[in-house]
């Protein structure tokens, strides 16, 4: 992109109307539920407003709603704390489990190797890889820990989570606020004993997506600039993710003013909180032609005013190369980083798609603490500047600058992150 392009985008982007977009989100989004339904008409409406046409693509997601979750310490002393439960795996027998109790810290090999008719407590959520574990290790429950040592009343309260998809899911498992569970790991807590219920059903989710044709002969390559748009239950999501879904209208409104010869693709996800159920929905439905598509460009986490921002990139190394050029160009300071990525890039690399995610630190996410008072017009300006100079590069330029394959390794980590 040329240095006059960059002139061009930085008097047209305006995180002034980025924030103004926000603050029309300000309420929970959970897949599913009329609020994230709610967010899918106002998208479509802003879409609207400058002329572009949007479209839902409704897909069916399960549910789940923990009706029960109890841990109570039995050994050497007897209380009962409360935690949340987590979803997707099932319920424990009536009267829960009662064991052996493990502190684990961060799932080791050495701590699991003691793991065995335990109930097991560990640092962090349990993703496919740690429940995996978990099971093999012979645990017959687990607790995660969430919070922090200065919480204070709401912030006590721990929230539901979720384990993945997964074929089987023989144990069960909670969080404990960390207050709490460093509580039980000081008294050496010995034996406990957990009980999760849970009923589960089906809910709708949908995308949101807008096509702006390219206006060349390249026109048959699509770019994809995503975000996803819906919330944790425990808070509205400013940060994680409406501030993604704001720069990416903002790029939206641009392309459709300065029409790429590559044809652009911007999708809102629904149901990236429950697994990246949205953007798993867009590659079935697209299947045929993601042949077509030459780049994901994702954002997941922006917008607050001091921090970093990263780009991490699953494919070629050449890809970060470039990147780094481009912020050069336009003095936008950044890094990349080669590497899979816990967001819906992932699932476009997982179809042999190249992809990156923007992302920028910050406070709050998965917590009420997520809110628009965090985000800074200046920080969105910046991304959407920075993406957007991506975006406006590979729209135009004659010959894609990478290849078109995703790095083995990175294909291995994908299988295990998607449980194939």
């Amino acid at each position: 992109m040329k240095r006059e392009g960059i002139a061009i985008m930085v008097n047209e982007i305006s995180g002034k109307r980025q924030l103004a977009f926000m603050s029309k989100f300000d309420y929970i989004r959970e897949a599913g539920t009329d609020g994230e339904k709610r967010a899918a008409d106002a998208i479509l409406k802003e879409l609207k407003s400058f002329g572009v046409d949007g479209r839902l693509e409704e897909f069916e997601i399960d549910t789940w709603k923990i009706t029960k979750a109890e841990f109570t310490v039995t050994e050497p002393f007897e209380k009962t704390y409360r935690v949340a439960g987590y979803g997707r795996c099932g319920n424990t027998p009536e009267g829960g489990v009662e064991a052996p109790f493990l502190y684990a810290e961060n799932g080791d090999s050495i701590s699991l190797s003691a793991a065995k008719g335990k109930i097991v407590m560990v640092n962090n959520p349990v993703n496919a890889d740690m429940y995996r574990k978990l099971v093999k290790a012979g645990a017959v429950a687990f607790l995660t820990i969430a919070g922090t040592p200065i919480d204070e009343g709401e912030d006590r309260i721990p929230a539901d989570r979720a384990v993945p998809k997964m074929a089987e899911t023989p144990i069960q498992g909670a969080v404990i606020h960390h207050i709490d569970a460093a509580e039980i790991v000081e008294a050496n807590a010995s034996r406990a004993r957990l009980t999760v219920k849970q009923e589960t059903g089906k809910a709708v989710s949908r995308n949101v997506a807008a096509r702006i044709e390219g206006s060349g002969n390249l026109k048959d390559e699509i770019l994809t600039l995503t975000a996803h748009y819906d919330s944790v239950p425990a808070g509205p999501g400013a940060y994680d993710n409406m501030a993604g879904g704001a720069i990416i209208m903002e790029l939206c409104r641009y392309f459709a003013a300065h029409r790429p010869k590559r044809t652009m693709e911007f999708v809102w996800f629904g149901a990236e909180e429950k697994g990246l159920l949205g953007s798993r929905n867009y590659v079935t439905v697209h299947e045929d032609e993601l042949k077509n598509h030459q780049f994901n460009m994702n954002v997941d986490l922006a917008g607050q005013l001091v921090g970093g921002t990263v780009i991490g990139v699953t494919g070629d190394v050449s890809i970060c190369h470039m990147i780094d050029y481009m912020a050069h160009e336009a003095g936008i300071g950044m890094v990349t980083r080669n590497s899979i990525w816990g967001s819906d890039s992932n699932t476009f690399a997982w179809k042999g798609i190249p992809a990156m995610t923007l992302n920028r630190d910050g406070f709050g996410m998965h917590t009420r603490h997520d809110t628009i008072s965090l985000i800074s017009p200046w920080s969105l300006e910046r991304s959407a500047i920075l993406l957007g100079t991506i975006a406006e590069h590979l729209g135009n330029i004659a010959v894609m600058p990478f290849v078109r394959t995703i790095p083995e390794q990175f294909m291995r980590e994908l299988d295990q992150y998607f449980n194939r």
